[in-house]
């Protein structure tokens, strides 16, 4: 077994702060009355944390930019 250290790959947390930002808003909505704005402001919320998290990581979404070959 070698005993350098792989690599790896850095990985997206977009999809699971929009999740919390999901359960969270569910819960809040529930508790206040207004569901669905809620819910959906906090999925909101969610996202943009979750893009700047990988924004701050070098994650990037579509198309990476071409070096010269």
């Amino acid at each position: 077994m070698s005993r350098r250290s792989k690599k790896l790959k850095p990985t997206s947390v977009l999809p699971m702060c929009a999740t919390v930002g999901f359960f969270i808003g569910t819960g809040l909505g529930a508790l206040m009355g207004e569901f669905l704005l809620v819910m959906l402001i906090s999925v909101v919320v969610g996202s943009a944390v979750g893009f700047a998290i990988d924004k701050k990581n070098g994650i990037t979404y579509g198309r990476s930019p071409k070096g010269p070959h």
